[in-house]
Order: structure tokens, then sequence, then C-alpha cells
């Protein structure tokens, strides 16, 4: 089981061609090293949700703090399988500066209709920001092929570290390997 999430954690670095070396090692379960990871791609849109009216986030803008970057479709089961996680997260990671940001790219047309995604948000309990992604730019730009998807990003604005799939996946233990890696982030 370690080596198929080990073997879904390479593919994921090579898809997204953020990872170095090292931090593809680390995922795999070797010793932790900091790979110089590229920059994050800059996130596209004002379609924002659960942000202050009228305002959007930025990657530039978390410059110094790490964020937690995840690509979803709310009718997607393995997606809403790792919310949970994503609100453990928030809650203890918030008070550190770490940042959820999740962005919404729809897999059907049913869930690229603005009200609906506020709507789910609201019955999943979402409450960190939502990039609205309806048409995939977000997606394409960061080269996405599965929902869920994940992408750590370190203080200075570096793809780092990612995760494709759901976190807990015949017991792959997703949840407490990105907590480590968060938490090594944090200790930059």
């Amino acid at each position: 089981m370690a080596r198929k999430a080990a073997s879904r954690l390479l593919m994921l670095s090579v898809a997204l061609g953020l990872l170095g070396a090292a931090a593809t090692s680390m995922l795999a379960g070797e010793s932790a090293q900091s790979s110089g990871g590229i920059a994050a791609p800059e996130l596209i849109g004002d379609s924002w949700l659960n942000v202050p009216k009228g305002s959007k986030l930025s990657l530039a803008s978390r410059k110094g703090k790490v964020t937690v970057v995840h690509f979803w479709t709310f009718d997607c089961i393995n997606c809403q399988r790792n919310l949970p996680a994503y609100a453990r997260w928030q809650k203890r990671f918030a008070a550190k500066g770490v940042l959820i940001i999740g962005i919404h790219s729809p897999e059907t047309a049913a869930e690229r209709d603005s009200a609906s995604v506020t709507k789910k948000l609201k019955e999943l309990g979402i409450t960190y920001p939502v990039l609205v992604d309806s048409e995939l730019k977000n997606w394409n730009q960061w080269q996405q092929r599965i929902w869920p998807a994940i992408a750590l990003i370190d203080k200075q604005g570096r793809a780092r570290y990612g995760w494709e799939g759901e976190l807990e996946y015949r017991g792959a233990g997703g949840e407490a390997k990105l907590t480590r890696l968060i938490e090594s982030l944090l200790k930059e």
C-alpha cells in the first residue's frame, strides 16, 4: 500500500512539473529534504467565495506564509472525502498563517454555476476561500488531470509538495504525511 501511495505521489510530481527530485523523495517516504521548487502559478480569476465582498487573493500576497491549494469539484465523492482533512488543517494551522484555498474546477456543466457552488459550500461547511474556476483556467495553468489534487506552497511562493487523489485511499495516510510537510514548511 505504501508503495502504491508513493507511486501516486511520484506521478503527481511528474504531472505537475512543479516538484524537484528532493521533494519527490520526501513524498515517497525517504529522508526529508527541501527542494528548490518553482514558483507556483498565480491564481487567475475574480470569482472568489468566502472572502470579503469585492476582494480576491493572490499567491504573491501570501509570500512569507504557507498556503495549501486544493483542486476540487462539489459532486466528486473523492473530493468530498478530503474535505474533513482541509477543515482540520484550517483549524490547526490558521493561527500560524497557513491558508487553505480551494479552487473549484467543475467536471460537469451543472458544477459551473456559481450559485450552485455557493450553495454547496454552505451545505458542506466550507469556510476557507474558494476560487470558482468555471472556465478551468487555473486547472489548465496548473496542469491538473484529476480531482482532487493538493499542492503545498512554501513561504517563498514555490510549489513544493503535492498529492493527487483521496488522502486516505486504501490506507495511504496522506493527511498525516501532508500535515508533517506543512509543519516542515512552517519551520523554514
